[in-house]
């Protein structure tokens, strides 16, 4: 759980950083789309994940929707990095 809260705060600051205009508040119901992450702000994101993590993503990542679905995919591919390590 504690993953989940620093991969949240990491996209939260993401957001911050990289998009004009961000929402106030960013929720894990929050689509990617509407917080103005293109395909462009989510590759430059998946390479800062990688780099925090320090974990290489598949190339075949399933393309989410909304923060959450992000932050899932995102905590279990670290999960099974941790557990392979």
């Amino acid at each position: 759980m504690a993953e989940a809260m620093n991969t949240l705060e990491l996209l939260k600051d993401f957001v911050k950083a990289h998009v004009d205009n961000p929402p106030a508040q960013i929720t894990t119901e929050s689509k990617l789309t509407e917080l103005g992450i293109d395909s462009l702000n989510l590759l430059e994101l998946l390479f800062e994940v990688e780099e925090k993590y320090g974990i290489r993503l598949p190339n075949d990542l399933p393309q989410p929707e909304t923060v959450g679905q992000l932050v899932e995919i995102l905590d279990r591919i670290a999960a099974e990095k941790k557990q392979q390590a």
